[in-house]
């Protein structure tokens, strides 16, 4: 708790810092520059009594955002990230990057920066390095290179293995207007340092990517959409395998070097939109991912599988009765190279309806199905998940003040055909949830929850019971906003357990010097059974932000 007080006073001096650069804000303006900067500084507090703990006893972190405008045509956006603590529970970073924007036709790239160029090539990686982007009227030019992996030696405890330091780059030449009709066409190749890590026999081996894609869009009239994506991916596993001499084709190593541990393959994407009216549309959607297509320009992308889809939506009554669905179809095996293939069919109906100025009802419904014919029954899956959900919403005024009430009944039902494997994994649960919360004049507002869940399976059944109270209320002209919460679990499995949950909440308005907000909650938790464990958390949050 100390250690939390200290770091508070020094969040303060901050503060004041930061109250002073706004009073020069008035300066910068009068010149040709315009700076726009938002700021998060946080400190946390934990304790816990019985268990170990399982967060950090104190971390402090901050974001710090800031966008320079020269002349109102350059802007230079700053990020600053940073964290301090304990590193057992989250590794700290202090991470730094700019992306200048020049007019509206060029952006510049530097430090940490993420960016996308397609679906199938590169979209979802951070890297630390360099790029451009140059949008011209209809033409556009990207380029970016950086390091997209650090690297990490194996951890021989934990039996971790290492991570080869990565880089990568990325260019993408496209015209057209991108709401309506375009082409582009991206580069991508990734390459494993193999020298970054010590090597190990049992370290995953060093890798190298490269793909290429052409993605569109082409509008037709007014009403419909036509937009695809098809690429090329070849990757090697190990870049350390044998070369291979025989290639006829002569790529140079900038791209890619192939050797024995190399393979080639092909995916795709196509998708139309029809919107002929306000009051209904259709998408129709399909993709192919062939099994040796890897690109190491997203985080996870699977591969073998063909996947088509359709999802139409409907508006009727004058927009009180809208309906969502969407039916798609999945399979994989497409070369039959494997002992079998496995099928998904996923289905979803939505359907809102506002019957009167306070009455509206919701309802949901959701199937899952996957089934593989495996030859070997103990190996067979056949599972189906069905999901219902109907809310009733109620809004009206009574006892001086606004109320809105929600009732929720669920149901699902995960069946697993299998005969084998049926007993373990037939599971079905129900709950009911009603929501009740009325806001008064006075700024005081209520809030009520009652909840309860039942799980079924063939070996035991567990039910959870939960009540809930929040009160909440408004001061100094609506500066400082509070709030205080009261909750109570009951669950019982083979044995019993109680948890008991309360948080206090206020945040406070500096007006044009920011707002500064504090949590605290405590966690106590105590079980009735032959093996009880009985424990307390308290957990703290001390945070300001400012925006100038």
């Amino acid at each position: 708790m100390k250690r939390f007080l200290k770091i508070s006073i020094t969040a303060w001096m901050v503060i004041c810092f930061i109250m002073v650069s706004h009073a020069q804000e008035e300066e910068v303006k009068k010149s040709k520059i315009d700076v726009k900067t938002s700021a998060t500084l946080a400190s946390n507090f934990y304790s816990s009594n019985g268990i170990d703990p399982r967060q950090p006893t104190n971390m402090q972190y901050g974001i710090i955002r800031t966008s320079v405008m020269l002349w109102d045509v350059v802007e230079l956006p700053f990020e600053l990230y940073f964290t301090t603590g304990q590193t057992r529970f989250q590794q700290p970073f202090n991470q730094f990057g700019v992306s200048p924007k020049i007019s509206n036709w060029l952006t510049l790239h530097a430090g940490y920066f993420s960016t996308r160029f397609s679906d199938l090539t590169f979209g979802d990686m951070r890297l630390l390095g360099g790029g451009f982007e140059l949008t011209p009227g209809k033409f556009r030019l990207k380029a970016i290179y950086g390091r997209s992996q650090k690297a990490v030696e194996p951890d021989k405890v934990s039996f971790a293995p290492g991570v080869y330091r990565q880089n990568a780059y990325a260019v993408s030449l496209g015209y057209g207007n991108l709401s309506k009709s375009y082409f582009n066409i991206n580069l991508f190749h990734a390459k494993d340092d193999s020298t970054s890590i010590k090597s190990d026999s049992v370290n995953v081996k060093p890798s190298e990517n490269f793909v290429t894609s052409v993605d569109f869009g082409i509008r037709f009239g007014e009403y419909v959409t036509l937009r695809g994506e098809g690429a090329v991916s070849v990757f090697s596993s190990n870049i350390n395998s044998e070369k291979l001499d025989n290639v006829k084709v002569n790529i140079p190593e900038l791209l890619f070097t192939p050797n024995a541990s190399s393979r080639i393959d092909g995916a795709g994407l196509l998708s139309i939109d029809i919107n002929p009216s306000a009051y209904w549309s259709v998408s129709l959607d399909t993709r192919w991912v062939g099994p040796g297509f890897n690109t190491l320009g997203y985080t996870l992308m699977p591969n073998d599988w063909l996947e088509y889809s359709i999802s139409p939506r409907l508006k009727l009554f004058g927009n009180k009765l809208i309906l969502r669905s969407r039916i798609g179809v999945r399979y994989n095996n497409l070369r039959d190279n494997r002992l079998a293939t496995t099928s998904r069919f996923t289905g979803m109906l939505n359907a809102t309806y506002q019957v009167t100025k306070i009455f509206g009802i919701d309802g949901n419904y959701s199937k899952n199905q996957i089934e593989s014919g495996h030859k070997v029954d103990t190996l067979r899956i056949s599972n189906v998940f069905d999901s219902y959900t109907l809310t009733p919403r109620l809004s009206f005024k009574a006892f001086e003040g606004n109320n809105n009430v929600m009732l929720t009944f669920s149901y699902q039902n995960s069946s697993d055909k299998n005969v084998y494997t049926q007993n373990l994994n037939n599971v079905k649960t129900s709950g009911v949830n009603v929501i009740h919360i009325i806001t008064l004049p006075s700024s005081l507002s209520l809030s009520t929850t009652l909840l309860y869940n039942k799980t079924a399976m063939d070996l035991y059944t567990s039910t959870i019971t939960h009540v809930s109270e929040t009160v909440g209320k408004r001061f100094f002209k609506d500066r400082l906003n509070t709030s205080a919460s009261l909750g109570v679990n009951w669950v019982e499995v083979t044995d019993k357990s109680t948890q008991l949950v309360f948080r206090v909440n206020a945040s406070y308005s500096l007006k044009i010097y920011g707002s500064l907000s504090f949590f605290i909650t405590n966690n106590s938790y105590r079980g009735y059974g032959v093996v009880s464990q009985n424990y307390s958390e308290i957990y703290g949050n001390l945070q300001y932000n400012i925006n100038f």
